[in-house]
């Protein structure tokens, strides 16, 4: 069992990690192969229309002399019952032929091409989807080995679920063709298409009608439809009929001109269809139309053909001015057999008697109809010398069925079928402007309140690297369908793109209802999902946001979409699963989050840093031994900026590495200076903070080598700080980085010791130089001592393992004396002095060299 799961897996992985069909299924037979040692790998494919199996493009061979035989093998075609291949096909049974070279018409090539092959031994094995055979494998092998035929007893363990992998890679394929071609067909058709909202306003125009008017797609998006594009003669007509348009049940047909950016008129055929939200409202109207003015006058001429009734091989029927059949041509006895019962009421020839009078006047018109499942369209004629009505009909369901797939890919998605982002955003837009119409037409403010959810998973990701992407797709639908069930018919609810949900709420009172909705679609999650014989339980952060603000204003749809995407984050950010409602702050604090890192990109290019000086002392003797580097900022407008404030913000744009660079050099200049100045056997060390981001650059050591190159810094003076997480992150890399920087004579001190997860019983194993004790823990310990368990055990093992230890924080004498009990060699702190700039620190340096000379 466990070898059949092994193979299943192998061969599955194999198959989905190549995005096209016949290479994933080459990748398979490889892989087949060199698991079993055999030499020669196909696969046949049935041909329902020939009824006969033919040979895939993938296959797998390991000897060059394969090649001739491989030539033959795919010129060949197998019908069923014939040859290995064939029985196999119709058996659906595995089968093994011990000596190919005494039954080569089962192979199928000449014996001599299967002896210079080196073949010996044959093998085919059935590959089912359900009860189908929808694939044979073929293999042959040089010489046979004792384990060959339990590996075929495997493969045929493993056929069925090898045929799922096989049919849904198939499927994958023909979704992704037939989606590209949807998109094509819409942007290199020489058709016209175009949707127009309830209010007349133009939502889409594809490039062919682009082009025709000369318009690009962004000046005709939002203007009105009639005012803009139909001919002035035209506009009174067209307005009246619009509703009309917009409220019917079935697609209309109607020919009008249009306007060219230039003032040209193109007559054009439209065949429209209003669109419905599932609640029966009226979502928007699309057409599609040909450019006819070429045609018209052909089509006026149609009349002449009526003489070749017989010749057509689309139905034609006569019928009188009260509607009774006259005539039926062939195919319309064929296809219309009720109409030669006289049957007035038939749909084909359904509201003809309304029609007499226009088409008398006319001559001519065109309208769809649908009868079963077929679609017609009807071109009339009133024939004046005999009286009657011609009508020639077309089917056109193909065309039809196209234009249904073509608007459901334009504002659904492919994979959930839910609104798509296009499709949610007109409906926002609608609902914003219906919030609005109700505020005007109030005398008093009384709210309209709109609603956005915005749903993303917590660790989606995960899912899809650990199952698969098709198991991610399939949480993806389970998902839509528990969104559904547990929302109101006219709410709006879409699929963004990747694990992103938003929902439209309408009538509702207020956030209160938005945030009940919030609840019960985390309590869909309460259950898990059941993907590939794993129970999966997910999370869902929700971003809520209301298209009213306190000032009793109304959102515009994108920056509604906006603020619930900032709630969104918002509640990611929490790192639970929660839902958060929009506040005036969140924006705030992006537009604050985005300004300083602009005024830190321009504070980089006009040097506003500057480094300030902390000095560490000896407890023991009072006298500095280095100093500690700390970054300021002096922002032009704000003055000096702690970097509380600006450094979480470097860390997260990348900032940080550039302005780390920059600290380091200009310390280590300053401290080579400072060297040169106060000569000692015992010269100053410079402490400076390396960020997470800069330890784990790949030039680190480059960077530092090149900076102690430049300053001439005495070898030993450069000390390192880091933080506990930083070791503990990636201990690996660390360990090798401190190896390298202990080669260099650099020493790592680690940072706030204490209030980290360092793991004690592998930090041993870092050549650390110091440990420097959190304020925290200094700023406890009293007069007497007291307090200083902490400290204590910091500084015994510092001790232990050879470490120096400083502490910080110092602010106080008698914190002083405790730690010199304690055996704390080093300090830091107010009690010595606040971090100051260059000039200062040198002053403190020049005052303590007074004092020894």
């Amino acid at each position: 069992m466990l070898e059949e799961l092994r193979l299943l897996q192998s061969l599955t992985q194999v198959i989905n990690q190549v995005p096209d069909f016949h290479s994933a299924i080459a990748l398979a037979l490889r892989q087949i192969c060199e698991l079993t040692n055999w030499d020669y790998a196909e696969v046949w494919f049935p041909c329902s229309e020939r009824n006969i199996l033919t040979c895939s493009s993938a296959w797998y061979g390991n000897l060059l002399t394969l090649k001739p035989f491989r030539q033959a093998r795919e010129m060949l075609t197998f019908l069923a019952n014939r040859g290995l291949p064939g029985r196999v096909w119709t058996s659906g049974q595995s089968e093994w032929i011990e000596n190919i070279l005494t039954q080569s018409d089962e192979v199928g090539v000449d014996a001599e091409l299967v002896q210079a092959a080196g073949l010996q031994t044959g093998l085919a094995v059935p590959i089912f989807h359900g009860e189908r055979v929808v694939a044979v494998l073929t293999f042959f092998m040089t010489q046979s080995h004792s384990g060959d035929r339990r590996w075929a007893d495997l493969l045929t363990v493993v056929g069925t679920q090898l045929g799922l992998a096989i049919a849904h890679k198939q499927l994958e394929d023909e979704l992704f063709q037939q989606k590209h071609f949807s998109q094509a067909v819409i942007e290199t058709s020489s058709a016209f298409f175009v949707a127009i909202d309830r209010g007349g306003k133009t939502i889409m125009m594809n490039h062919g009608l682009l082009n025709a008017l000369g318009y690009t797609l962004d000046e005709v998006v939002g203007t009105d439809y009639l005012s803009i594009f139909i001919p002035e003669t035209e506009r009174a007509f067209l307005a009246q009929n619009f509703e009309q348009l917009l409220n019917a049940k079935q697609p209309s047909l109607n020919e009008n001109s249009i306007l060219t950016k230039k003032g040209q008129k193109l007559l054009v055929e439209w065949r429209g269809k209003p669109i419905f939200k599932p609640t029966g409202e009226l979502d928007f109207f699309f057409a599609v139309g040909i450019d006819i003015t070429e045609r018209r006058l052909a089509e006026r001429e149609t009349a002449r053909l009526a003489s070749f009734p017989l010749l057509t091989p689309n139905p034609i029927v006569e019928i009188d001015l009260t509607g009774q059949v006259r005539y039926l041509n062939p195919e319309a006895m064929r296809l219309l057999p009720e109409l030669l019962e006289g049957e007035i009421d038939h749909p084909f020839i359904a509201g003809m008697a309304s029609m007499v009078k226009v088409l008398q006047k006319k001559g001519s018109l065109r309208r769809e109809i649908k009868i079963g499942t077929v679609f017609y369209e009807q071109v009339l004629h009133y024939v004046p010398e005999i009286d009657c009505i011609r009508i020639y009909a077309f089917d056109i369901s193909d065309r039809k069925w196209a234009e249904e797939q073509l608007i459901r890919n334009a504002f659904y998605d492919q994979l959930t079928g839910l609104a798509n982002r296009a499709l949610f955003m007109d409906r926002l837009k609608q609902a914003v402007r219906r919030s609005q119409q109700h505020c005007d037409d109030c005398s008093f403010f009384q709210p309209y309140p709109v609603a956005i959810l915005l749903l993303n998973f917590n660790r989606f990701k995960v899912v899809n690297e650990s199952l698969g992407n098709q198991m991610g797709d399939r949480l993806l639908q389970d998902f839509a369908r528990r969104l559904q069930r547990c929302l109101r018919a006219s709410d709006t609810v879409a699929r963004l793109g990747g694990d992103e949900f938003a929902i439209l709420l309408e009538g509702i009172h207020d956030v209160s209802d938005a945030t009940r909705f919030a609840d019960a679609i985390h309590q869909t999650l309460d259950s898990p999902f059941s993907l590939k014989d794993r129970e999966v339980f997910m999370t869902l952060s929700i971003g809520i946001a209301l298209n009213t603000t306190k000032d009793h204003s109304i959102l515009r749809a994108e920056d509604l979409l906006r603020h619930a995407d900032l709630a969104m984050y918002r509640a990611r950010s929490q790192g639970k699963s929660c839902y958060e409602v929009f506040d005036t702050w969140m924006y705030n604090n992006t537009v604050d989050k985005l300004q300083m890192e602009t005024d830190l990109r321009r504070g980089i290019e006009r040097e506003e840093f500057r480094v300030y000086y902390q000095p560490i002392v000896s407890l023991f003797t009072g006298r500095i031994t280095g100093f500690e580097a700390l970054l300021r900022w002096q922002h032009p407008q704000l003055g000096l900026v702690s970097p509380a404030e600006f450094i979480p913000i470097a860390e997260e744009t990348g900032l940080i590495n550039p302005i780390g660079w920059w600290t380091l050099r200009e310390a280590c200049r300053q401290l080579s200076i400072w060297q040169k100045q106060f000569r000692s056997s015992q010269p100053l060390t410079m402490n400076v903070n390396l960020s997470c981001k800069q330890f784990s650059q790949p030039d680190l050591l480059l960077q530092i080598d090149k900076i102690i190159e430049e300053t001439r810094l005495i070898t030993g003076s450069l000390k390192l700080e880091i933080t506990e997480s930083v070791v503990m992150d990636n201990p690996d890399l660390v360990r090798d980085l401190i190896i390298e920087l202990k080669k260099r004579n650099i020493h790592l001190c680690i940072d706030d010791f204490g209030t980290g997860y360092s793991s004690l019983s592998r930090l041993h194993h870092f050549p650390i130089s110091t440990l420097k004790i959190d304020r925290s823990f200094v700023s406890r310990i009293g007069a007497f001592g007291e307090n200083s368990e902490i400290v204590q055990a910091i500084v015994t093992l510092a001790q232990t393992l050879s470490m120096d230890v400083v502490a910080e924080g110092i602010e106080v004498s008698e914190q002083i004396s405790s730690l010199i009990d304690l055996q704390c060699e080093y300090g830091q702190g107010y009690f010595f002095s606040k971090p100051v700039d260059s000039d200062a620190a040198q002053e403190l340096l020049m005052a303590e060299w007074c004092k020894r000379t």
